[in-house]
């Protein structure tokens, strides 16, 4: 089954099998996939399993709750730093694409392939301490035994109402200080709360999927530009610090200059999709998604 609540499954199956379904995929990608694609696809699979325990969190109860969460952010961590060099990278692809016919010829090469050097030495590392065949797919198929420990046992579907207005309303207020203070670290709040009512609507496709399918789409698009105005920030703060991986000082400032101006419009277009995804109140958006629920479950 895909990312997204069965209406003919009561809560607690959707829920178990939902997650069950996540935690092979990433066995799967370790399986089948290069080992940068499987690490990003698995680092998906922990945020959106994070999400899902997040969507029945008073029925797990807190401290259930927490030890789930904890758990996956732990895990997604051990994968951040190496995640983090194919991001680099992939960053400093788009901006080649974008800005590379104003710049020298080459311009983006050299910062690239640096970031590649560095990015091989870590996976050797990895690979050295059996990090992927062994001590990552343990660490997954821990986390299969203890799914039957997960205690839903209210199967009524308005349940997960609180977490809807939750997760909406930390985002919007994350977006209204995100407006008035500009610093990366409330930008990557924003973005993580943004990303938690994306994987909540995507488990809702079924109450309405013509509406739902919309709301996806138009959230999705604010995740990615949040996405993107992050990865840009954490490349500019590394090649701050190693000064190494850039030539010379006009290299530092051309690519200061082009990040600064493709966050700035990333941010702009976050500023007016965010605008229009948390136009209401959290109380008049829970009674909205109330109502969807309440009419699409039946």
């Amino acid at each position: 089954m895909a990312y997204k609540l069965d209406k003919e499954k009561n809560l607690k199956k959707n829920i178990t099998e939902v997650a069950a379904e996540e935690l092979q995929a990433c066995i799967d990608a370790l399986d089948q996939m290069n080992v940068h694609e499987a690490v990003h696809d698995i680092r998906k699979r922990l945020k959106k399993l994070r999400a899902l325990a997040r969507l029945v969190r008073d029925e797990l109860g807190e401290e259930n709750y927490k030890a789930i969460n904890v758990y996956f952010r732990d895990l997604g961590r051990e994968l951040s730093d190496f995640r983090d060099l194919t991001a680099h990278i992939e960053t400093v692809g788009i901006l080649r694409d974008r800005y590379g016919d104003h710049l020298y010829v080459n311009f983006f090469n050299s910062i690239i392939k640096r970031i590649e050097s560095e990015r091989d030495e870590m996976e050797a590392q990895l690979k050295e301490k059996n990090f992927f065949k062994v001590h990552l797919p343990e660490k997954i198929r821990q986390a299969q035994k203890e799914l039957v420990k997960w205690p839903i046992q209210n199967n009524e579907i308005n349940i997960i109402l609180p977490s809807i207005r939750r997760v909406y309303k930390r985002g919007r207020k994350a977006m209204l200080k995100a407006m008035e203070e500009p610093e990366k670290e409330i930008y990557h709040e924003w973005r993580k709360r943004v990303k938690y009512l994306w994987y909540q609507i995507l488990l809702l496709q079924e109450t309405w999927p013509e509406f739902f399918s919309t709301m996806e789409a138009e959230v999705h698009l604010l995740a990615d530009y949040l996405g993107d105005d992050h990865d840009l920030m954490v490349l500019k703060e590394k090649l701050g610090k190693q000064t190494d991986f850039l030539d010379d000082d006009t290299q530092k400032e051309l690519i200061n200059a082009v990040v600064n101006q493709y966050s700035e419009q990333l941010r702009s277009d976050a500023h007016q999709k965010g605008k229009l995804i948390y136009a209401e109140e959290p109380d008049d958006f829970e009674k909205r998604m109330a109502g969807y629920i309440s009419a699409g479950w039946k």
